[in-house]
């Protein structure tokens, strides 16, 4: 049995999140296997520059979707009593790490 997406069952990822994150994830590696490729074929260096700014974009947009959805989930707690705003901003950095 695979583990959960998150760490917690009420951390879960909402199925339709889960598979927006792992197409995501997927051309994200598809982006790596083509720059491999133009590495091992001696490839411009302009044409791996932008293959790797394509492929960091598509990890920082996969990485910014994961954490609204981290985010909603502790609001949502918060409604229900959580704590002030400061409070949800704590733990979503703790959550999240020192990138907030």
């Amino acid at each position: 049995m695979a583990a959960p997406a998150c760490s917690a069952p009420s951390d879960r990822l909402s199925e339709t999140r889960k598979a927006d994150l792992l197409h995501r994830l997927r051309r994200a590696e598809g982006q790596v296997r083509g720059l491999q490729k133009l590495l091992a074929n001696d490839a411009d260096c302009t044409k791996i520059a932008q293959q790797l700014l394509a492929t960091r974009h598509a990890l920082d947009s996969t990485y910014v979707r994961l954490s609204l959805s981290v985010s909603e989930q502790e609001l949502a707690q918060a409604d229900g009593g959580a704590g002030s705003v400061s409070e949800v901003f704590d733990r979503l950095q703790q959550r999240l790490g020192r990138s907030l």
